[in-house]
């Protein structure tokens, strides 16, 4: 009986052997893997921005996003009207509100005094659609609000 007992054990110890292993190389190619990813300058951390537009103005959340170089989408929302900007290392590139594109849409996003934004990390690959700076952009806004609002179709 003892006989039987001894090359059972010689097997579970070799299968727990075996799994040990198998457990090591997965970890250490995950560990290569995430080294490259950084090496790359890809990440796969999480990223939540959110906010609402009377606390926090669109202009800031829109700095604050240009100083992180962050790539992704922020959508924008005020009741049933819809809008977007398209970030690429931390440039706008494209912006998309009521039937406006580029500045125009981004004027009138500006010019929002109630929503919610949320911002959406993701990677972009369409071409860059606007090429103003954010800051010539706001300075031309606040130029325009100084002379009157900005209608709102």
């Amino acid at each position: 009986m003892g006989s039987i007992v001894f090359p059972v054990w010689v097997l579970v110890t070799g299968l727990l052997g075996g799994v040990a292993v198998a457990c090591l190389i997965i970890l250490v190619r995950e560990r290569r893997r995430r080294a490259a990813m950084e090496w790359s300058g890809q990440s796969n951390t999480s990223f939540v921005f959110s906010g609402n537009l009377k606390h926090t103005s669109l202009l800031d959340a829109i700095q604050f996003l240009e100083i992180g170089q962050r790539e992704g989408v922020l959508h924008i929302y005020s009741g049933r009207r819809k809008g977007y900007l398209t970030f690429v290392k931390g440039q706008v590139v494209d912006g998309f509100y009521r039937n406006q594109i580029g500045r125009e849409a981004i004027f009138r996003m500006l010019g929002l005094e109630e929503g919610d934004f949320y911002f959406e990390p993701k990677t972009i690959t369409q071409p860059k659609l606007m090429t103003d700076s954010m800051m010539d952009i706001a300075f031309d806004w606040d130029a325009r609000r100084q002379e009157g609002p900005i209608p709102d179709d």
